[in-house]
């Protein structure tokens, strides 16, 4: 019963991933007719960040871990300073 499961578990967070990257892919293409190259490279950057690490560490469960933590960080960072900015505006 648990391997069911866990069977399960794995699908639906698959179907998750799929989930993401299509709706992803979607916005991207309609940023590709018309808005600024800088909305497309947001969307690039996780996955270089991703190829990046796993350079840096040769292992891909390392370098899934370590460009969730920096891309959570530098979301994070962005937010405080836009509210920085915002704040002494």
């Amino acid at each position: 019963m648990e391997t069911a499961l866990i069977w399960l578990c794995l699908l639906l967070i698959g179907l998750g991933l799929l989930m993401m990257v299509g709706f992803g892919l979607k916005n991207a293409s309609h940023r590709l007719a018309g808005e600024s190259k800088m909305g497309l490279a947001a969307f690039a950057l996780p996955v270089l960040i991703l190829i990046v690490a796993y350079f840096a560490s040769g292992d891909w469960t390392s370098a899934f871990v370590m460009a969730a933590v920096f891309t959570a960080l530098s979301g994070l960072l962005a937010l405080v300073i836009a509210g920085a900015k915002s704040f002494f505006s």
